[in-house]
């Protein structure tokens, strides 16, 4: 659970094996963490210029997760293309335009994680998801999901490496930025990019079958219970026995919307709950740490 950040990308290279994200992380308002997950291990990636890795709360929920280890990554680096498309993504974070952009921070975002896809494969989650239970990749393979019915975004979303869709997105992104625009380089490339891709119209779900070869799109039930319209869901009481999340593998807080809410210790708030079982050690952290009831 991360209430001020907004970036996860795991890689896993192992097609078999089910994998989990730990959802009590970090703690940071830094909007520039990055994460692979290689065989069980999780790599953390920060900018070498955004981190202090020596302070409390980060170094103490890092050494809650021994499989967890922190790479300082230099960001020019990291854009420097080695294939020639890619050339093109470097000199759009390197002519800086995008730093004038009022979503300066969401473009970054967008562009970062479609390179970390190029680069290794892998799955991608925004970091204000909670996790609930371990990623069964027999589902979460090769898939974009739904977050409302017809809307794809790239909140989440799994490709393996060298996947042709990525190398869609790459070209997409390469050819053309609107800095104006929140949305033209993250969810609405998706749809644009993966219906085109797939000669389709509308992204209907289709797990278990495929959207066209090797890329399906997921029921919103398995990662978006809720709306980003119904995202003070997570900030109220009495929760049902048939209520969706209970049909979930993640929940999306839309941390943009909800950041500044308080979530109350030892309530029965859905957030607290959620809290309180999946990110147990930044949970313990806020009751042990905080001088009032809420984080």
């Amino acid at each position: 659970m991360v209430r001020y950040s907004n970036i996860v990308h795991l890689k896993d290279s192992n097609h078999s094996s089910s994998f989990e994200v730990p959802s009590a992380l970090l703690l940071s308002d830094d909007k520039r963490i990055y994460f692979h997950e290689t065989v069980g291990h999780v790599q953390v990636f920060f900018q070498t210029n955004h981190v202090n890795l020596t302070v409390d709360p980060l170094v103490s929920i890092l050494r809650g997760y021994p499989n967890i280890s922190v790479i300082l990554i230099n960001v020019t680096d990291y854009f420097a293309g080695t294939v020639n498309c890619w050339k093109v993504v470097g000199c759009w974070y390197l002519r800086r335009a995008w730093r004038q952009s009022p979503y300066k921070t969401e473009h970054f975002s967008d562009y970062i994680r479609i390179l970390s896809s190029h680069k290794g494969g892998g799955m991608y989650l925004d970091l204000d998801f909670v996790t609930l239970k371990p990623f069964d990749t027999d589902i979460f393979w090769n898939f974009v999901s739904e977050e409302d019915d017809g809307v794809l975004t790239g909140f989440s979303f799994h490709f393996k490496k060298d996947h042709p869709i990525i190398r869609r997105m790459m070209t997409y992104l390469a050819s053309s930025y609107h800095p104006n625009e929140w949305s033209y380089s993250g969810p609405a490339m998706f749809q644009s990019v993966v219906l085109k891709f797939c000669h389709k119209r509308k992204p209907l779900p289709t797990y278990p079958l495929f959207l066209c070869p090797d890329i399906r799109v997921l029921p919103k039930k398995y990662l978006y219970p809720y709306t980003f319209a119904q995202w003070k869901r997570f900030f109220r009481s009495n929760l049902s026995s048939d209520d969706k999340i209970f049909q979930s593998y993640a929940v999306h807080t839309y941390n943009k919307l909800s950041k500044k809410e308080p979530v109350f210790v030892r309530s029965d708030q859905l957030y607290s709950q959620i809290a309180r079982v999946h990110c147990p050690i930044t949970y313990t952290h806020a009751i042990s740490n905080l001088e009032i009831d809420y984080f």
